[in-house]
């Protein structure tokens, strides 16, 4: 049996991204998630880690971020969890896409990627933990008639 939830937790270094691909690109196969759905999903969890831990925490050491990935009738579920500092990804002003390139402020691209690449994006805070959900239908069901 194919397991539908699997939970991972890793530090607040750059180096264990890999890890967390690892272990997605596993999980994806497992449940027949590929292509451009597959590449969109490890995008997104490559934006959010990055963020997190770059800019999530204001004190020194090692902070766990727990990443969930999880299956259910053709949906795939990300979360992320962490116990750094309230940060609301998803109130992020939308980036300035019309300036040429190298005039744009530096920011908010990766975030605005991740918002148009999962169908649903929601973000709460419990206590001292930022808890971000990503979902996204493995398939987009046929318009009715």
């Amino acid at each position: 049996m194919k397991p539908a939830e699997v939970k991972v937790t890793v530090k607040n270094r750059i180096e264990d991204l890999l890890r967390v691909n690892s272990i997605f690109e596993s999980f994806a196969t497992q449940h027949d998630i590929g292509g451009r759905l597959r590449y969109h999903l490890l995008v997104s969890i490559e934006e959010i880690l990055t963020n997190i831990i770059k800019y999530g925490f204001d004190e020194q050491g090692v902070h766990p971020i727990h990443i969930t990935f999880r299956y259910n009738l053709g949906v795939i579920e990300m979360e992320f969890e962490d116990r750094g500092k309230e940060f609301n990804p998803l109130e992020t002003a939308e980036p300035d896409i019309e300036t040429p390139i190298e005039e744009r402020q530096l920011g908010g691209l990766g975030i605005h990627l991740v918002k148009n690449m999962v169908d649903l994006a929601e973000y709460r805070r419990e206590g001292d933990r930022n808890i971000l959900l990503l979902r996204k239908a493995k398939s987009t069901p046929a318009p009715t008639a």
